[in-house]
């Protein structure tokens, strides 16, 4: 079935199925969806993760239960796959397709999108999701939509902000839900219990770090390791999150991806200058590497969600340092 933000919601609090979908633009929009769908698959039992990160070479064998290991427990396991900005191929999409058939009821299956264009939702590998489970298609956050998404932010971290403070950061961060979201956290630890007012977001707007989470972006993708670090041990002096910092950089890596696949930038937005910057960056880094670096994503990504032991800033450094 196919629900509103505000309909899922509503039905998790009663109901829970083994397959879901999210489509969004941008990630951070995709984790509050799969946050809160993992947190209660968690209370009903299941305890292993596996994230795999799909490319158009990727081996779909997971999804078939014969090349499961039975155990007499039959643990419970969730599945998640991430597709970059592209559909799952033809293999992926029959893999999807069969496994909608007769899902695995040991298994919760999550799928999920960045940027997936309107043909793609709209395929048969998706109507077969939906059939099976739950999908959402969340619109992108655009000006107009900004100050509403901040204000739900804030109510879900207990934030009470001013209007005029909600529109000052809204333009203030241009669109960046991650950096927006930072920021809301920020406050909450500079101003608790009281109202946020337009002087105080002054306020803490005007003491943000020397580095910008644009200028690691920058650095990473000349290959400037060094500064790279720099910018990432600054940061995170200052109390920047590693979800963040991780934003910024598979942001450009997707990116380089969508610049390999396509053989050009036509399908990224961006300057003349970062445009070019991607396209040179493009030329130097094999398919191989790019797969590597996503799956690294996919697993700091569960460490920084306690899914892991690994370190999630350690492992942020070692993805810099061999990108």
């Amino acid at each position: 079935m196919k629900l509103s933000k505000a309909h899922f919601l509503k039905y998790t609090e009663n109901e829970f199925t083994g397959v879901y979908t999210f489509f969004a633009e941008e990630s951070i929009q995709i984790s509050e969806f799969t946050d809160q769908v993992i947190k209660i698959a968690r209370s009903k039992g299941f305890e292993e993760k596996q994230t795999y990160v799909i490319t158009k070479d990727s081996d779909w064998s997971f999804l078939s239960s014969e090349n499961e290991n039975f155990d007499l427990f039959g643990t419970k396991k969730i599945i998640e796959i991430k597709l970059i900005g592209i559909g799952p191929g033809n293999k992926g999409s029959k893999a999807i397709k069969d496994y909608c058939l007769a899902p695995d009821q040991n298994k919760l299956l999550i799928v999920h999108a960045e940027r997936l264009d309107r043909k793609q939702q709209t395929s048969a590998w998706v109507k077969a999701l939906e059939s099976c489970g739950v999908l959402i298609v969340e619109p992108p956050i655009n000006k107009q939509s900004m100050p509403k998404w901040i204000l739900d932010r804030s109510n879900n971290i207990n934030l009470d902000i001013s209007e005029e403070a909600v529109y000052l950061l809204a333009d203030n961060t241009e669109g960046n839900l991650l950096a927006t979201a930072q920021e809301l956290m920020k406050l909450s630890l500079l101003f608790p219990n009281k109202k946020i007012s337009i002087d105080d977001m002054k306020q803490s707007i005007s003491n943000s770090s020397k580095f910008s989470i644009f200028d690691l972006s920058n650095s990473f993708l000349k290959g400037d390791k060094k500064r790279t670090v720099r910018i990432i041990e600054t940061l995170k002096a200052e109390g920047t999150q590693p979800p963040l910092i991780l934003w910024a950089i598979s942001k450009e890596i997707n990116n380089l991806y969508r610049v390999i696949e396509d053989g050009s930038p036509k399908n990224v937005w961006g300057p003349k200058f970062y445009l070019d910057l991607l396209s040179a960056k493009a030329k130097k880094l094999p398919r191989s590497k790019i797969k590597k670096s996503l799956q690294d994503i996919a697993e700091i990504d569960s460490a920084i969600k306690g899914l892991s032991d690994k370190s999630p800033w350690q492992s942020i450094r070692e993805l810099a340092l061999d990108f």
